[in-house]
């Protein structure tokens, strides 16, 4: 009977430090040793992997990429990131549409959310069909070809969108940390770094996640900006306090050294479109 009683304790411990310490704490966070970092998209040859090389960390497309090239700037000591859009259907990777299934697109007022700006539509992340797509394309292009985590992209699609529909967001934030979880669960080793979704990032997924991106880090719209000195100031702070790491994409010099101010790393791009090396 004490051994029962025993092993009825032990269980519950370990499922209330499960519950309340991510698992992707368990790994000591490389990114932030980084000191600076290149987004490109496009395809790689052999010149360019020389240049990639030269990096403490790339963000890539991983289709774009050989698993022999990805270890090959491993190798010089460069950390690679893998893009991976969660929110919205890439529809240029087509046999990952194929897979597609009716039911995975997000549905509001009967019918899908079309995003304009990438002619694209939002996807449903609560759904375990497409959470187990993410989770394959994931295994595919991340951990066969060996790289070192994800670029989680689209995701800031949930504040974009439902800012103002919170019941909807909470919905969507929640079954994010679920594929989160997953993730780390089956992958522990592996880097996250999410692009925008501040919200969603400090209501939901700052304990999951490694490292914050921040695209158009404009000095100019920040600094008398009360809504950006307010996320500057809780950025800082979680870098300092909670080790997560805070990179920027700066659309120009002055951004630059606004972001080094700051602390965060920085990234010279006057577009959010990355297919060519500055």
């Amino acid at each position: 009977m004490l051994k029962k009683v025993i092993f009825v304790a032990i269980f519950i411990i370990v499922s209330f430090i499960t519950l309340y310490f991510p698992l992707s704490a368990k790994h000591k966070n490389a990114l932030m040793n980084v000191e600076d970092y290149v987004i490109y998209y496009g395809h790689v040859n052999d010149k360019l992997v020389k240049e990639l090389s030269s990096y403490d960390l790339i963000i890539i497309e991983p289709h774009q990429m050989t698993t022999e090239q990805v270890q090959t700037i491993k190798d010089s000591g460069t950390i690679v990131l893998g893009y991976i859009s969660m929110m919205e259907l890439a529809t240029w990777n087509e046999d990952f549409v194929t897979k597609v299934q009716q039911d995975d697109y997000l549905i509001i007022n009967n019918e899908r959310v079309y995003v304009e700006d990438w002619d694209t539509y939002l996807m449903d992340i609560s759904k375990p069909h497409y959470q187990q797509l993410l989770i394959d394309e994931i295994h595919i292009e991340i951990i066969q070809k060996n790289l070192d985590g994800i670029f989680i992209d689209t995701i800031g699609d949930i504040d974009d969108f439902f800012y103002d529909q919170p019941h909807i967001a909470n919905k969507l934030r929640d079954s994010y940390v679920e594929l989160l979880n997953t993730v780390n669960e089956q992958h522990s080793d592996l880097l996250l770094l999410q692009n925008w979704g501040f919200e969603t990032f400090k209501e939901a997924s700052k304990d999951y996640v490694d490292g914050i991106m921040w695209e158009d880090f404009d000095k100019r719209k920040l600094e008398n900006s009360s809504w950006g000195q307010q996320w500057i100031a809780f950025f800082k702070d979680i870098k300092k306090n909670e080790k997560v790491a805070v990179f920027t994409v700066a659309p120009d010099n002055k951004g630059v050294k606004y972001s080094k101010q700051q602390q965060f790393v920085p990234f010279k791009n006057e577009s959010s479109i990355y297919d060519e090396m500055n």
